[in-house]
C-alpha cells in the first residue's frame, strides 16, 4: 500500500511550481493543468517524499491540497462538474468545485450514468478511447498554454467529431 498523498503547504518551491502549470479559468470554468499529459489524458506532476520521486495526478494533488488532509489511496478525486480529465479546480471559492472526494464505488456509478466505461461507446468530451482523450487534453492543454483564451479553449474542444459535454 502506498503513502497518503499529502501537500504540505510550507513547501513553497513545490506549490509555486504545481501552480505554474495551472491556467484558471473565468468564473465557474475548469482549471487547466498545463504540464505533462500521460497517454490517457490524465496529467502527471512529479513531488519528492522522503527522498523518492513520485508521480501523482494533478487534480488529486489539487484536492489534497484544497481539502488540508493526506488523500489515501481508497479516496477518489472524482471530476464531478466537468468530467474534464486535466481540470484541477478543487475550491469552492468561485462557486462548486469540479474536483471532489470520493469512493471507488461512486466513480463508477458516475462513469456510468455518463456512459463511460463497459465497453459501450462513449460519448465524454474527451473521445471514445484512450488515444482520443489524450489527444483532447493536449489540444485543450496548447490552447491555454499563455492564459486563458476563450476562443482556442472552444476550438480545442471542438476538434473531435465526438459530442461535447461543454
Amino acid at each position: 500500500m502506498r503513502e497518503p498523498l499529502s501537500v504540505d503547504p510550507s513547501r513553497r518551491r513545490e506549490l509555486e511550481r504545481f501552480n505554474r502549470y495551472v491556467v484558471k479559468g473565468p468564473g465557474p470554468s475548469c482549471w487547466i493543468w498545463t504540464g505533462a499529459i500521460a497517454d490517457d489524458g490524465y496529467g502527471r506532476f512529479w513531488i519528492s517524499r522522503n527522498g523518492r520521486q513520485r508521480v501523482v495526478r494533478p487534480h488529486r494533488y489539487a484536492l489534497a491540497l484544497e481539502l488540508g488532509r493526506p488523500l489515501s489511496e481508497d479516496v477518489n478525486a472524482l471530476h464531478e462538474v466537468c468530467d474534464n480529465p486535466i481540470c484541477v479546480r478543487a475550491s469552492d471559492a468561485l462557486g462548486r468545485p469540479h474536483v471532489v472526494a470520493g469512493t471507488q464505488a461512486e466513480n463508477l456509478a458516475t462513469m456510468g450514468a455518463k456512459g463511460r466505461g463497459g465497453g459501450r461507446p462513449s460519448f465524454q468530451w474527451y473521445g471514445a478511447d484512450k488515444a482520443a482523450r489524450a489527444a483532447r487534453s493536449r489540444a485543450l492543454r496548447e490552447a491555454v498554454r499563455g492564459g486563458w483564451n476563450q476562443r482556442a479553449v472552444d476550438l480545442a474542444l471542438l476538434a473531435s467529431d465526438e459530442p461535447t459535454l461543454f
